[in-house]
């Protein structure tokens, strides 16, 4: 079970008792599941009028602050109502979102978004394009517009109506849609970690496994490749034991991914250049509906990073400048993703592949490409299955308290046996279904639309952060929270039929 939430009691004050999984006041006669929750949350914002304050209210001398419901975990403090918007006040008037002395700047936390986001969706980006036509740069833009608003809702949600600034995405789920929002949220982070790892064994053994066949004439089966891989990448997680050890590895990988973009670019540009491309047979279209949802939970995917945001937030020094930090790195992230996709589909028309690299012609740049990728995507799973990893065994640990105990090398070998676990089951499930293309848009749909799109929304809501909102931007909330479930739901069906074409192939 998630810890009990602490509650705050000013001399002076009466304040309910609030828990993971209630919300209002301790006289409230509705349900108080999951489902209930959503109800009387709904209900209440039917019923408030423009200036009412739904939440229970109490007294702290002479200054008005809403009553929290704080994981215990972060920074002491209540908020002043202001509909949640500004969030984060002490109740001894210390801002949570203050200056933070040993904090980072904020340049260096928007190169650490950008190392996070930009990965291998980049070279999934003009097989996107190619599904829906010229339609899919509009969709990049739009997935940006989307993702950066629910980015800056999500971190506002650590604030809203808490006396504590919560942590991680599974606290603001936990506070928001109580026990079974939290563990729903937990759920899905750990197959979006366990997903992007699975995608990358599958992308490093089918590039590597291209290369033998190509310069050494070599055939060797895919499954020798993905063990191969695999073994490398547990001996990183083995040899890790927090995210501190491992953060390097993001940002070696971006720089791999940020090359491997411009070498798509040159090579495209010279086919264009010197009419190599007038020996394919390529066609290109305006739009292709039926495509658009798949696709755009393909983009979702390379958007994804909502789950690190909170992390990322929490060590800037001006976290008030989070709103410009994820505008910048979202941005310069699209600016990549729309210069490949342009180049790519220019080029290659409906004959693109997923991923990209499948395009560049034999030669020293289809080498280099290849290798930087293969670099990049055994650098990055590390850190996804190191993320899983630590939420495994902190689970495991609130339960089993002696998981924790013991000597150094006994901590060591509790460690391995989890990872080692975990490494054998990524090698067995990327062996299974060794399909890139239609195992990102499955993750897409799946996890990445729950993730970045539709639980910000959802959380924002349930934690008050709609009151006081104009129309219009209810309306673009609205707006998100529907693409977001039509590209998920319909995303999913389409990549499940893809993945089913492709065992029959």
């Amino acid at each position: 079970m998630p810890p009990p939430m602490k509650t705050v009691s000013p001399p002076g004050s009466s304040v309910h008792s609030v828990n993971s999984d209630k919300v209002g006041t301790e006289n409230s006669g509705a349900s108080h599941g999951f489902f209930g929750r959503l109800a009387e949350g709904f209900m209440n914002r039917l019923r408030a009028g423009p200036d009412d304050l739904v939440e229970t209210m109490v007294t702290v001398g002479p200054v008005e602050v809403t009553e929290g419901r704080g994981n215990g975990n972060g920074e002491k403090g209540a908020q002043f109502d202001d509909g949640g918007e500004s969030g984060g006040v002490h109740s001894e008037g210390m801002d949570l979102r203050g200056e933070r002395p040993n904090g980072v700047s904020s340049f260096k936390a928007m190169a650490s978004l950008v190392c996070v986001i930009a990965g291998t969706g980049t070279l999934g980006m003009p097989h996107a394009v190619s599904e829906t036509g010229w339609l899919g740069i509009i969709l990049i833009v739009l997935a940006l517009l989307m993702s950066t608003t629910t980015g800056i809702m999500l971190i506002k949600c650590l604030y809203i109506n808490s006396d504590y600034r919560r942590h991680s995405y599974e606290d603001i789920a936990r506070d928001s849609c109580g026990v079974i929002g939290y563990y729903l949220a937990i759920v899905t982070v750990a197959i979006n970690l366990f997903g992007c790892a699975v995608l990358y064994v599958i992308l490093a053994s089918s590039l590597i496994q291209e290369m033998v066949q190509e310069y050494s004439h070599v055939t060797i089966t895919l499954y020798i490749y993905v063990i191969i891989c695999t073994g490398f990448v547990l001996l990183c997680l083995v040899s890790t034991k927090s995210m501190k050890e491992v953060a390097i590895l993001s940002i070696i990988g971006a720089s791999a991914t940020i090359g491997v973009v411009f070498i798509v670019i040159g090579d495209s540009a010279h086919m264009r250049i010197t009419h190599a491309v007038q020996t394919l047979e390529v066609n290109h279209k305006v739009v292709h509906w039926a495509n658009i949802p798949s696709s755009l939970a393909t983009i979702a995917f390379a958007y994804s990073g909502n789950v690190v945001y909170p992390h990322v937030e929490h060590t800037m020094r001006y976290p008030k400048q989070w709103p410009k930090v994820v505008w910048s790195s979202l941005t310069l992230c699209c600016f990549l993703y729309v210069i490949v996709a342009v180049a790519g589909y220019t080029v290659f028309g409906d004959t693109t592949k997923s991923p990209i690299l499948g395009n560049i012609p034999e030669g020293a740049w289809s080498i280099i490409s290849n290798t930087l990728m293969v670099i990049h995507v055994l650098l990055a799973a590390p850190i996804m299955l190191t993320s899983l990893s630590i939420m495994v065994e902190s689970f495991i640990t609130k339960r089993w308290p002696s998981f924790a105990e013991g000597s150094t090398l006994a901590q060591f070998a509790k460690r391995a046996i989890d990872r080692i676990l975990i490494a054998v089951l990524t090698a067995f499930v990327a062996a299974v279904i060794p399909y890139f293309g239609d195992m990102m848009d499955l993750l897409g749909a799946l996890t990445t639309c729950l993730l970045v799109f539709i639980f910000p929304i959802l959380f924002y809501f349930m934690l008050g952060g709609m009151k006081g909102n104009r129309w219009w931007t209810l309306l673009w909330y609205l707006f998100i929270l529907i693409i977001g479930i039509v590209a998920m739901i319909m995303g999913t069906i389409d990549s499940i039929k893809s993945l089913i074409d492709d065992f029959k192939s």
